[in-house]
């Protein structure tokens, strides 16, 4: 009989852990895409980068947001510094 509840129990915490873990994966992924379509349209230029002109939003938080101080925002930083809460 303990087998049996033991068994039991793994099999329903396996399948919550499963149904838990596709839930959360669709928020981040809509979480990433806003991000990526926010940077793409800072981006005028397209080169990939946030440089020159394009870099006038973000100023204020430049310093947090170059990590590898380059004077360019690269969309690594762009969505560290949104994850952060840098970037809205």
């Amino acid at each position: 009989m303990l087998k049996l509840m033991t068994g039991t129990f793994l099999a329903l915490a396996l399948v919550a852990g499963s149904a838990l873990a596709q839930t959360a994966t669709p928020t981040a992924a809509t979480g990433d895409a806003a991000v990526a379509a926010k940077f793409k349209a800072a981006d005028k230029n397209g080169n990939g980068s946030l440089d020159g002109a394009e870099l006038d939003a973000y100023k204020a938080n430049l310093a947090k947001i170059d990590t590898d101080k380059d004077g360019k925002i690269s969309m690594a930083e762009f969505s560290a510094a949104s994850k952060a809460g840098i970037v809205k």
